[in-house]
């Protein structure tokens, strides 16, 4: 494993008020000043103050989720976020907020907010930018278009204009895939929603989404957790859907078939060992080095013995280099705190911009106001940048052979 750190900008942003479902407020409270971000890597793009144990206490706490990224035609970046926690409200109604930065990262501001919209997958199809998510967790499908950029985004009134299922689906972050003619996006752990690349994907009725896959028969049996799935896709593997699996540094490669309507049911060989598969990660084709690559969390050895579970240890991420999607490898950890306990990087969300991978992470930090309870308790979303990333996906020695 290459443990080599890429050079990161250390940047505070200050967004304009942000806020909360329970109505505090959080960029410019009074505490501002008093922060200490030297140590923060990356550019902090959004910050909650790390509730009080009294809030904690009375249900009050929230904390930044689900982050997603995206490169506009004109060379903006969009990071979308929301909120989680019980003073969030967003088990009946998700707060994103949209971030944008006309310098390749280096600063960001507050352009808008989105209600009815949680674990949005952010991308740009044609001219328009998307945001492909969920009422609340759970709730209805929803996509909003934007036309100018991020400032304004439809409303999903109903099967015509955005609201593509009404129901209690769930996911989290994932980007889209264009394969035979279709867009394709994974939907929580064991399902695809697809649709034509021509249509208007604001209309129900030009998506597709699939069966669920029945992973019961695994290894880990039928009580196995999989959730959170990534989507990826290359000439030779199709489309396959990668999900968590709880408790299991494993993914399951879930295939997509001609049907867009059926998700095939993983065979043996299909349950694969995944460094960090037991935490959400990022996925992506590479179609310039023709390899597969990953985010993730794995857990470095250092910390196997912290007295936390594996799911909960997030405070090492790394790129992951695969030409097969069976064998992965550890390429470099780009971010590591040694406070395991509070401290983490997470919910990894990327784009490609020219040589460069640029990164939204779901961050928990101690920067003066008070330790996150746990690094699951994030209360950054941060920027980074891994520079001509694809010289880490270079054949190693092992694939040499």
């Amino acid at each position: 494993m290459t443990r080599s750190r890429v050079h990161l900008f250390v940047v505070i942003v200050i967004a304009g008020s942000s806020f909360g479902a329970a109505g505090f407020l959080a960029l410019n409270d009074s505490k501002s000043k008093k922060l200490d971000i030297s140590r923060v890597p990356g550019v902090v793009v959004h910050r909650l103050p790390v509730p009080s144990l009294a809030d904690r206490l009375a249900r009050r706490a929230v904390y930044t989720a689900s982050p997603s990224i995206a490169v506009l035609p004109a060379g903006d970046y969009l990071i979308t976020d929301n909120l989680f926690g019980h003073g969030s409200g967003a088990g009946q109604s998700g707060t994103t907020q949209v971030f944008r930065s006309r310098d390749r990262g280096l600063h960001w501001e507050r352009i808008t907010m989105i209600r009815d919209m949680k674990r949005g997958s952010l991308f740009v199809h044609g001219d328009d930018v998307y945001l492909f998510g969920y009422r609340a967790a759970p709730g209805d499908l929803l996509i909003r278009r934007s036309r100018d950029g991020g400032l304004s985004w439809s409303e999903p009134h109903d099967e015509s204009d955005g609201l593509l299922r009404r129901g209690t689906f769930g996911g989290t972050p994932n980007r889209p895939v264009i394969h035979d003619g279709r867009i394709w996006l994974a939907v929580s752990g064991r399902r695809v929603m697809s649709a034509p690349v021509d249509s208007d994907l604001l209309r129900a009725d030009s998506w597709t989404l699939s069966s669920r896959a029945d992973t019961s028969r695994g290894p880990f049996g039928k009580n196995a957790v999989i959730t959170e799935a990534q989507i990826v896709a290359s000439p030779e593997t199709g489309v396959v859907v990668m999900p968590k699996i709880g408790g299991e540094a494993y993914t399951a490669l879930l295939r997509a078939g001609k049907d867009p309507g059926k998700l095939r049911n993983p065979q043996a060989e299909d349950w694969v060992s995944f460094p960090g598969g037991e935490k959400k990660f990022a996925a992506g084709f590479d179609p310039v080095t023709a390899s597969f690559f990953a985010l993730s969390n794995p857990v470095l050895p250092a910390y196997e013995d912290s007295g936390w579970p594996p799911e909960m240890i997030r405070n090492a991420a790394a790129l992951l280099v695969s030409r097969d999607l069976r064998e992965w490898r550890v390429a470099t950890i780009f971010l590591e705190t040694p406070q395991v306990d509070y401290e983490a990087f997470q919910y990894l969300s990327y784009d490609i911009d020219g040589d460069d991978l640029i990164i939204a992470s779901r961050t928990a930090f101690e920067i003066g106001d008070g330790r996150p309870p746990r690094g699951h308790d994030s209360n950054l979303t941060t920027f980074h940048r891994i520079e001509n990333f694809r010289r880490y996906l270079a054949p190693d020695d092992k694939d040499k052979k």
